[in-house]
């Protein structure tokens, strides 16, 4: 029997859940080979899951206690907007807006709206 794949909604949310676990073996399984991370309208910060992992790792290793708080999250076909609280660990953190594009039950592109 075929399997059903997971709609995008569970993607993010599966990313979101490894990135708060600090499991990069999880994370690098949801995010494409070729996935871009970009502030919206402007420069690209990483390309490539490796390079994304790279960064994830030196963050968790810098911050032990980072994670991600969904305030929201909006889905329109293979786009998942997530309002998200970054949290270091010391109370309230950085807000932001996060666009997620979603091909297969990869990530592709995020886009962070700050």
């Amino acid at each position: 029997m075929r399997r059903i794949p997971d709609p995008p909604q569970v993607i993010v949310q599966k990313l979101t859940a490894a990135f708060n676990k600090h499991d990069l073996d999880a994370v690098s399984v949801l995010i494409a080979a070729n996935c871009v991370v970009a502030a919206h309208g402007g420069e690209t910060e990483q390309v490539g899951a490796p390079a994304i992992c790279a960064q994830y790792h030196a963050a968790f290793e810098e911050r032990p206690r980072l994670r991600i708080g969904v305030m929201g999250r909006m889905v329109q076909g293979n786009i998942v907007v997530q309002h998200e609280s970054l949290s270091r660990g010391l109370g309230v953190g950085e807000r932001r807006i996060a666009v997620y594009t979603v091909n297969g039950e990869k990530v592709t592109r995020v886009e962070f709206i700050r």
